[in-house]
């Protein structure tokens, strides 16, 4: 490998010939590249020879498509091909071809050419013959102008990989840039929203397998749309530690709520793998599809189906636009049926482990880049409709109205005024809406989000019973109706005390100093995966006054580096039971 400081201070030449190979004899993408030096990552370098690709005229990208080989072709057969090329073909098993796939292949591959005028080009990492098979099958029907753009995105897939390869850089860079690259896509252009199967979702989704396609897992994405990677020990144990967190978002989030710890394990698996360091496990990397419940009011979607908890009632849950969570999943492309057998085998399962951001300030006051979770407070979540009865603003006396709104403030205040009676509970109203409201009329209905939390279950409910009583006295004396529904019951979850210790100890070895022990405020996936297994977390520190689900959420590289080394320790020394 080559480090990315080395390339950035290479003389032109010296930088063409390093990574000039990674498209097929087409050295002027990275001539095209090195005047844009230098690049601050990996991913940054990958991107800028694909701009130079996408943006190269007709000619010349058709010149780099017909430069690749067919697959399992005639220069395949006769060994002809890059040393690149033979290896992502073999790893697909396209040099292990049955008869009747070989024979499948070389059919569609002449069709294919004499529609398109070019050879069929497909990243093949994770393929398996009959994948590929149905790829091109798919592909050959393709009208001109927009296969030359696929063929030319599968170039570029096939780039990013041979990049990962190649081109060394620190853990914590690494990181960052690939929670950078997650946040170029979004549902919205001014803001990061990525909720659950929404085409935004969908792409994230996928670049998160490429991530773990190229630092050499074996990756696929499950029923319900979490994203799963396994890198194989060396067999001296059967059972798996999971690892992971959710990369579905809030509205206009944040980078690294959720996907850092998606990322961050990514990245340390790739540097194990490189490092020809074998764990004595399987290490598998969950990326959720959904925590956050921001389209179908659902939550943890993901982790509830990895630990056997998905309750099928929910499938009939409805967005916005009136599509049911069922439907949503078949449109996806997932199976509905298949999502039951997500669950894992206790049996098979030594812990979950999550890397998260803190969300807090705790770690930031402390100057500290790592902390050790103790425990996840409970949350209890509902949303309430008032409905009342609208009116004109201007004709009817106030002692006369049954204000939905006034009702809804009254509310609000009332679970401000309870929780901040109580130490150790925390009640917010997120959401406060007047649909169709107008400056003229008085509110007819209003619709507001309660979620109260505790780290001591009875606490928290009985904070909760009281706002509820509350809320019925609020309706009855302004005479509207309030209607409760229940969206969250979750219960505070104790960290397993031996997680809490192994990841204290390698805190401790990592930085020389004993890392914070704290309870987490928010609620995680690893409070679902409880029920499966022992859970332990890590809190990474958090800039901005520790704000988070926003834009100005923040960390460091330096502390992401910390972390990713932290969590190298902890798999070196975790023992399955």
């Amino acid at each position: 490998m080559i480090a990315l400081t080395q390339l950035n201070r290479m003389p032109a030449d010296e930088f063409v010939a390093a990574v000039g190979s990674l498209f097929e004899h087409s050295p002027w993408v990275a001539q095209c590249a090195a005047p844009l030096r230098p690049f601050a990552s990996a991913i940054g370098l990958h991107r800028a020879m694909c701009d130079a690709v996408m943006q190269a005229p007709e000619e010349r990208q058709l010149a780099l498509i017909r430069a690749h080989p067919e697959l399992a072709g005639r220069a395949a057969l006769k060994g002809e091909l890059t040393a690149a090329s033979t290896g992502e073909q073999k790893g697909a098993g396209l040099s292990a071809c049955s008869a009747d796939q070989l024979h499948r292949l070389r059919s569609l591959n002449f069709e294919y050419r004499s529609r398109f005028g070019f050879p069929f080009v497909l990243a093949v990492k994770g393929h398996t013959p009959d994948s590929v098979i149905a790829a091109l099958a798919e592909r050959v029907t393709h009208d001109q102008n927009d296969e030359r753009t696929v063929a030319l995105s599968e170039i570029c897939r096939i780039a990013r990989f041979r990049v990962a390869d190649l081109v060394d850089e620190p853990l914590g860079d690494a990181i960052m840039a690939m929670a950078d690259d997650l946040a170029t896509m979004s549902e919205t252009n001014d803001a990061l929203t990525c909720s659950y199967l929404t085409p935004t979702h969908r792409a994230t989704a996928a670049r998160i397998r490429d991530f773990m396609l190229a630092a050499g897992l074996t990756a696929h994405i499950d029923a319900v749309g979490n994203v799963v990677g396994r890198l194989d020990g060396d067999g001296r144990s059967g059972k798996r530690v999971l690892t992971g967190s959710h990369y579905d978002t809030v509205i206009n989030a944040g980078k690294y709520d959720g996907r850092l710890g998606v990322v961050l394990p990514i990245a340390v698996a790739g540097w194990l793998r490189r490092s020809g360091v074998k764990l004595g496990y399987t290490l598998e990397i969950l990326g959720f599809a959904e925590e956050e419940g921001v389209r179908f009011k659902s939550t943890f979607l993901g982790s509830r189906a990895v630990a056997g908890r998905f309750d099928s009632s929910v499938l009939g849950s409805l967005d916005k636009a009136g599509v049911t969570l069922r439907e949503a999943i078949v449109a996806a492309g997932h199976d509905v049926a298949a999502i039951p057998a997500i669950a894992r085998d206790p049996a098979e399962v030594a812990c979950f482990v999550e890397v998260h951001i803190e969300q807090g300030p705790v770690l930031l006051e402390a100057s500290a880049p790592v902390g050790v979770v103790t425990r996840i407070a409970g949350s209890l979540r509902s949303m309430v409709t008032i409905t009342g009865m609208p009116g004109h603003a201007g004709t009817v006396p106030m002692a006369l109205r049954h204000d939905a709104a006034a009702a809804a403030a009254e509310i609000v205040l009332a679970v401000e005024r309870r929780c901040s009676a109580e130490p150790g509970v925390v009640g917010t109203v997120g959401k406060l809406e007047v649909p169709g409201g107008a400056v003229n009329v008085i509110p007819g209905r209003c619709e507001l989000s309660i979620d109260i939390r505790s780290g001591e279950d009875a606490l928290r409910d009985a904070a909760d019973a009281d706002v509820s009583a509350e809320i019925l006295n609020i309706a009855k004396r302004r005479g509207v109706t309030a209607t409760q529904t229940r969206v969250l019951d979750a219960a505070s979850v104790a960290c397993t005390p031996a997680l809490e210790e192994a990841w204290a100890a390698s805190a401790l070895r990592v930085t020389g100093r004993p890392a914070p022990r704290l309870a987490s405020g928010a609620g995680h996936d690893a409070m679902m995966m409880a029920s499966l297994t022992g859970i332990g977390m890590l809190f990474v520190r958090c800039g901005n006054g520790g704000i988070s689900h926003h834009p100005d959420e923040t960390m460091s590289a330096g502390d992401a580096d910390v972390a990713a080394r932290v969590f190298v320790d902890f798999l070196q020394h975790v023992q399955p039971a």
